[in-house]
């Protein structure tokens, strides 16, 4: 039987061959080796410490369910997220940022008022072409919300010249990166 993540059939192993119930484990050394292997092909600077193994825990035991739910998700989500990104010119490691922004549900509301996959604030998402009114919100749309957060990501990378300072102003605002930046000295690294 070809694997297929869309599969009922819970009588055969997964891809990898575990059972439903297996929780793999790594230790260290394994962990850290495969992060530098993804490090060698990635614009993004990933580095392997205790935080990053918690938060690896935390998404295989803890939110095994709600990573479950995103890797399926991922399935339907993704090809779009990577036309849309290739046709930018941005990495398409940029996709995972809807996973951590939303966790791949294009009805998520933050408390702060924040919609859909890429969490558009009313303004932001108005700024970069989303239509907003009492009938109709383009902040849920998959491939709208997905071209707005493209033009938002080309705009970050413009003011800084840098992917991963283009994240971080798109997840807290280039306001408060500007602030860290002075608070550093200017530096940006």
């Amino acid at each position: 039987v070809k694997y297929s993540s869309f599969s009922t059939d819970t009588a055969h192993h997964n891809r990898h061959g575990f059972e439903a119930q297996d929780v793999p484990s790594w230790d260290d050394a394994t962990m850290s080796h495969r992060l530098a292997v993804l490090d060698g092909t990635t614009p993004f600077d990933l580095t392997y410490n205790h935080v990053v193994r918690s938060y690896i825990e935390l998404y295989v035991t803890r939110k095994r369910e709600m990573s479950s739910r995103m890797l399926g998700l991922a399935e339907l989500y993704f090809p779009v997220f990577e036309a849309a990104l290739d046709r930018h010119g941005i990495p398409l490691e940029m996709k995972y940022l809807a996973v951590v922004e939303s966790a791949l549900n294009p009805a998520a509301r933050s408390r702060a008022g924040a919609v859909g996959l890429w969490q558009f604030m009313l303004p932001t998402g108005k700024m970069f072409g989303l239509h907003a009114d009492s009938y109709i919100d383009e902040r849920h749309d998959v491939y709208k919300s997905t071209e707005a957060a493209c033009r938002y990501l080309k705009y970050l990378y413009r003011l800084y010249d840098n992917w991963e300072m283009a994240m971080a102003a798109y997840n807290c605002g280039p306001g408060n990166v500007n602030k860290a930046i002075r608070r550093s000295g200017g530096r940006k690294g």
